[in-house]
């Protein structure tokens, strides 16, 4: 195993930038996750309303189909719809998780700078 080299105040800086990049690219992913999330949703619920007023549709009768068969049809004739929002917001998630990382990751390298900074003062100090 290497050992790491050690962080200046100009590889601090170097870090930063990067991950204000970085934070950049993972705003405008999630904004998209968002967007093909609320897409894929709407997607489902239209089809699920053309399914329940279909022709097809089984009709709720009294000694006929109940509301839970008619429900159960609705949901199979839209389950890769479903699926497809489902995922969509999987994927959503995950953007957001991955912004919530860098945001973490830099405030860490944030404090690291301030301690190296401090760190340099008292050596050019001395």
């Amino acid at each position: 195993m290497s050992t790491p080299e050690p962080l200046t105040p100009i590889a601090v800086e170097a870090k930063l930038r990067h991950l204000v990049t970085e934070l950049s690219q993972a705003q405008i992913s999630l904004r998209q996750a968002r967007d093909l999330e609320v897409d894929a949703r709407h997607e489902h619920d239209r089809a699920r309303r053309r399914a329940l007023l279909s022709d097809k549709s089984p009709k709720v009768t009294r000694g006929g189909y109940t509301v839970a068969e008619q429900s159960a049809w609705v949901d199979d004739q839209c389950a890769d719809l479903k699926f497809a929002a489902d995922k969509a917001a999987v994927i959503r998630e995950a953007a957001q998780d991955r912004l919530r990382v860098l945001l973490a990751q830099a405030e860490i390298v944030r404090s690291l700078g301030a301690s190296v900074r401090q760190a340099f003062e008292l050596a050019g100090a001395s």
